[in-house]
């Protein structure tokens, strides 16, 4: 069966989730408010992970635990259709939008995260390893959203090596 967004219907997914048509629209107005649903689920959950994790974080290995337990939980999130909802938001406006405010909250979070947990950077360095570190993240989760859940957890390890390999130098570039 063809999975792809635009053959995406009301009916077809009633039909897939043995749930009557009405009830289905009575919950979402359109395919895309479904697909932005999704992606705001899963965002939800992560920032409040986040948010718990930079209020807690008293010492470097703190920060960095929360780095690596934020990357595993990501991909425990992500459900077995992950592939079709997160190929759509790049097409779909609400979820451009969605996306770009994410990218923004991300983006400062790990900010913090990198300063609490590799201290000493000076600033400019800082903004660049945030920078390069958002970029890993958005190809981590276009990698896993594709891949099963073991080899998820095989790439969550090896994501994780890597960055702190990345953050360790304090005067990296």
């Amino acid at each position: 069966m063809d999975n792809t967004v635009h053959t995406i219907s009301f009916s077809r997914l009633a039909d897939e989730m043995a749930m009557p048509l009405n009830e289905l629209t009575d919950f979402f107005l359109d395919i895309e408010d479904m697909f932005l649903n999704e992606q705001t689920r899963v965002t939800r959950k992560m920032v409040g992970l986040v948010e718990k994790g930079l209020k807690d974080c008293k010492t470097p290995n703190d920060a960095r635990e929360l780095l690596e337990n934020s990357t595993l939980k990501l991909i425990e999130l992500l459900p077995d259709h992950s592939d079709l909802v997160y190929s759509a938001i790049f097409y779909l406006p609400k979820c451009l939008a969605e996306r770009e405010r994410t990218k923004k909250y991300y983006r400062q979070a790990l900010r913090k995260i990198i300063k609490k947990g590799w201290p000493g950077k000076i600033d400019s360095v800082l903004e660049r390893q945030t920078d390069l570190v958002l970029l890993s993240l958005y190809g981590y989760m276009e990698y896993c959203v594709r891949a099963n859940q073991r080899e998820r957890k095989e790439i969550q390890k090896d994501f994780i090596n890597m960055i702190n390999l990345h953050l360790q130098d304090r005067l990296f570039f």
